[in-house]
């Protein structure tokens, strides 16, 4: 996967996390139209780009490379299965609009996720970004593999989540 595609795809999910934190940083809305699609496109989003990274990166550097590299991978591997088990409980928790009385308590819990979500993506870009190099290529400059279908089949569960019930958020 070429560097510039993934820095633009960390870009993208930085700006999605930015807006979700300002959401929640004023009082609870009013009206929820619209938000679930806004929270199902940033974890289609997120859950994309770590199928990606699991299936064109971090698989093809642990299974082609080793060494220090494949050990590397291994970790960033590891640390996305561990958010993306942290993102599937604070969906799975907070499917609905939270009441009045609950707003704070979601509020934190998106900061935390949304701090979660740039740690692995600083990771990312400091530990894997200079590694993409080594992987193979094909003759499209294109890197062999395809999204991991793990990735792919949470974003359509925490989907059906998202848009659980009367309201949701």
């Amino acid at each position: 996967m070429p560097v510039e595609r993934v820095l633009r795809q960390h870009a993208h999910i930085l700006a999605n996390a930015d807006a979700l934190e300002t959401l929640v940083s004023g009082p609870r809305p009013a009206s929820v139209e619209g938000l679930g699609f806004r929270r199902w496109m940033f974890t289609r989003d997120l859950m994309m780009h770590f199928a990606k990274m699991e299936g064109q990166v971090y698989g093809p550097l642990m299974d082609e490379i080793g060494g220090d590299v494949a050990q590397a991978a291994s970790r960033a591997s590891a640390e996305t299965a561990a958010l993306v088990a942290d993102f599937r409980e604070h969906v799975t928790r907070w499917h609905g609009l939270p009441g009045e009385d609950q707003w704070e308590t979601y509020a934190r819990s998106i900061r935390w996720l949304m701090s979660r979500i740039r740690e692995r993506i600083e990771g990312e870009a400091a530990e894997i970004l200079p590694l993409l190099g080594q992987l193979p290529v094909n003759d499209d400059g294109a890197c062999p593999g395809k999204p991991d279908h793990r990735y792919v089949a949470d974003a359509w569960e925490i989907r059906e989540l998202i848009f659980e019930g009367p309201s949701f958020v």
